[in-house]
């Protein structure tokens, strides 16, 4: 067992202890579970971020982002990283409830598929290459924030629409919260998400020759890029509000697990991930 195995898999355990905590912090059954489950996710972050160090000394990359195990735990990096530290003012003990199971289940798929071995391909270790990994991946977490929000707000608006104050009533945020989560994450992943086209054109260029791969992969990235940014425009300068917006959150997120996930098995689909 390898150090960075090792690591990997105590992220795992500590993303795992966090989603109980809450659980159990949710049911009644354990009053102050958040606060241990905060705890948890923290350490859980720390040891990936351990975790990438470790790949990057044995790799001799900075970005060890080759092959699906690793895509997956920089996804769930990715993810711990724009709610505990760029939504700190905007966490919630029941939105914990829903992002740790989250992490859990890809790092649980990482370390599935940790066997898979790569190394680093000559067009691949570029600046632009780098950078256009990490906008589109953080892009992709906030995305994945927006869409745990509108969960958590269609519940809510259900909840009151009905006039039944059950128990997801009391513990969810108000809407108006809710909205704010949906609404500022999915304006972070707009703006990360055109960056990472555009560098990934430029670093077509430099790789290829050519701006524009034309192929499954660089269309769908550019139709949910256009996509997040009219939901936004729309959110911005028109009535579009609260449950319209969670809905088109939901939707628009369907096309990101596509593009990450569905495009590997489509022929002629760009893939450097091994």
């Amino acid at each position: 067992m390898t150090v960075s195995f090792t690591l990997l898999l105590l992220s795992g355990a500590a993303y795992f202890l966090g989603f109980l905590f809450h659980g159990l912090a949710f049911s009644g059954w354990l009053e102050k579970g958040n606060r241990p489950a905060f705890i948890a996710l923290r350490i859980g972050f720390l040891l990936s971020t351990f975790y990438f160090t470790a790949q990057a000394m044995e790799q001799g990359f900075f970005l060890p982002v080759m092959n699906l195990s690793q895509a997956l735990a920089f996804f769930a990096w990715s993810l711990a990283f724009v709610y505990l530290v760029l939504l700190v003012k905007a966490q919630s003990d029941s939105f914990g409830l829903i992002l740790t199971p989250m992490l859990a289940g890809m790092i649980a798929a990482s370390l599935l598929s940790f066997h898979l071995k790569t190394k680093p391909l000559p067009l691949l270790v570029n600046p632009f290459f780098t950078i256009h990994i990490v906008s589109a991946f953080f892009a992709y977490a906030s995305f994945t924030i927006s869409f745990g929000a509108g969960i958590l707000y269609l519940i809510q608006h259900h909840e009151l629409k009905t006039r039944h104050a059950g128990t997801f009533y009391h513990k969810l945020p108000s809407l108006e919260e809710l909205e704010k989560l949906i609404y500022q994450p999915m304006s972070w992943g707009a703006c990360l998400l055109l960056a990472a086209v555009g560098i990934g054109f430029m670093w077509s260029k430099s790789a290829y020759g050519e701006y524009w791969i034309f192929d499954p992969k660089t269309i769908a990235t550019s139709v949910i890029a256009l996509l997040y940014v009219a939901i936004v425009y729309l959110r911005a300068m028109t009535s579009l509000r609260g449950k319209q917006v969670a809905l088109l959150s939901l939707a628009a997120f369907v096309l990101v697990l596509f593009n990450f996930v569905g495009t590997r098995f489509i022929q002629g689909s760009h893939n450097f991930l091994q």
